[in-house]
């Protein structure tokens, strides 16, 4: 194996790394949970512009995440080319997220545009510091096992954070006089932890992604994107599959789970009645996830990263077929609920584990590794994914006759259901069929780093001999 397979990880540098994903996920989940929510029951939007302008600024990643990508590839400082990101954005981050969910003393239209300029600083913000976060994990480790235990511990804190954002936001928002007051107080506190996490991730993973001489030993001769035109970098991408395979599946999985994360608390508000309620739910589904996520490797290991994903979204077809039959009764609701959270915690540390099997895949095809620019496209689509979720929740809720603190009518109702279920189904069927194609599995992997490392040994003695 090559040098990066020799690295010696000790168990402070993996968690110290997924610390920073607790922290950024405080934020991120937060996005997916709730901003449609307070854009439109605090800050006075309709569901319709609020959907349009989650879905409008977060067409930003068009240009922002393929910039960091090739930004991080061509990067040398004293702190490597990942971790400087981190340092210095974090505090931005931080800001600009709790000016997010702050309601300025403004008449509709200027508020209309401070949530446009918060929201896209809040995007490029995230993008300057989550790109280079998620690129350090490929840096860890090459053994393919091993990246599915750091992206377990991963996840599973990024995971917490998830659950902190479902179970305490609300209860914390209700104790202040008003929500719009309570949320600026709460994610004042997230962005004090988001600034925390993030440190702790610069300092636990000193070293890694260190130097470009490091660099240089981890990929052999491998061509490196400082190397070529940013067009050479592009068309590698181009012609790996898998990692194509995966932009799909991110982008049909994220769009349906971000259309079924957007009116989670409106099903608890309006359907149920009991808008508390939702708390408890994200606390027995979030604890029930992070479970899974930590067992991921155990199935990993033994039936293949590609396996256990037809198998997680098989479980969420069956798990919210029962919801949808069963949404009246709150047993069902429990029940179906967190068996559909056993597949979700299995899925979610999967791509992550995938993803860096994709830069030695690419490697290995095209001769060019290029960390950054992948993970640079995987944020992006998930991104990309989440903005047409939130207009795809917007439009529908307009469309069934949704509006904001009112009796909703039995057509907003049964659409809210729709959203929670139907649609997250479709996407899991999708995805089943799109991981049929995906064939990267271990024996194929391991096989294609020992050719990596023969090319690179062979052009080593072919240096040494001219």
């Amino acid at each position: 194996m090559n040098h990066l397979s020799t690295k010696k990880l000790n168990t402070g540098q993996v968690f110290s790394y997924g610390a920073g994903n607790l922290g950024l996920n405080l934020f991120f989940a937060s996005i997916s949970t709730y901003l449609l929510y307070f854009y439109t029951d605090n800050f006075g939007l309709t569901a319709v512009a609020a959907g349009n302008l989650m879905f409008l600024v977060q067409l930003i990643n068009l240009v922002i995440n393929p910039l960091m990508g090739v930004l991080i590839d061509r990067t040398n400082s004293r702190w490597g080319k990942f971790r400087p990101y981190i340092l210095f954005g974090c505090i931005p981050l931080a800001v600009i997220g709790i000016l997010t969910f702050t309601v300025p003393p403004l008449d509709a239209s200027g508020k209309l545009v401070y949530a446009y300029i918060t929201y896209i600083l809040f995007n490029i913000t995230y993008a300057i510091v989550n790109v280079p976060y998620s690129s350090l994990l490929a840096d860890m480790s090459n053994d393919y096992h091993m990246r599915s235990r750091i992206s377990s511990i991963k996840v599973s804190l990024g995971q917490a954070g998830g659950l902190i954002v479902s179970v305490a936001t609300l209860p914390l928002v209700h104790l202040f006089a008003n929500e719009a007051n309570g949320f600026q107080v709460i994610y004042s506190i997230f962005g004090l932890i988001l600034i925390l996490t993030l440190m702790t991730t610069f300092f636990g993973t000193k070293g890694l992604g260190q130097t470009a001489s490091d660099n240089k030993a981890q990929t052999g001769y491998a061509k490196k994107p400082n190397n070529l035109p940013i067009t050479s970098t592009l068309k590698a991408l181009i012609k790996n599959k898998y990692l194509l395979l995966l932009l799909v599946y991110i982008v049909v999985n994220m769009v349906s789970l971000a259309t079924k994360n957007a009116v989670a608390v409106y099903f608890f508000k309006y359907n149920v009645g009991q808008p508390n309620l939702f708390s408890l739910y994200s606390l027995v589904g979030f604890g029930i996830l992070i479970l899974f996520v930590l067992l991921n490797p155990i199935f990993v290991k033994k039936i293949g990263k590609r396996n256990v994903g037809i198998l997680s979204q098989s479980i969420v077809i069956v798990a919210l077929g029962g919801f949808y039959l069963f949404h009246d009764s709150l047993i069902g609701v429990f029940v179906f609920g967190g068996l559909s959270y056993v597949g979700f915690g299995l899925a979610t540390p999967l791509l992550w584990s995938m993803l860096p099997d994709t830069i030695e895949y690419g490697e290995w095809k095209t001769g060019i590794r290029s960390e950054g620019t992948i993970y640079a496209a995987f944020i992006f689509a998930q991104l990309f994914a989440q903005a047409i979720g939130a207009k795809v929740s917007g439009a529908i809720l307009g469309a069934i006759g949704y509006v904001p603190n009112a009796v909703q009518t039995p057509t907003a109702l049964h659409g809210i259901v729709m959203m929670q279920t139907v649609i997250p189904i479709v996407g899991a069927v999708i995805g089943i069929l799109i991981l049929m194609f995906y064939k990267l599995d271990h024996q194929t992997f391991s096989r294609i780093v020992e050719e990596i490392k023969e090319r690179n040994e062979k052009k080593a003695d072919e240096i040494q001999v001219s």
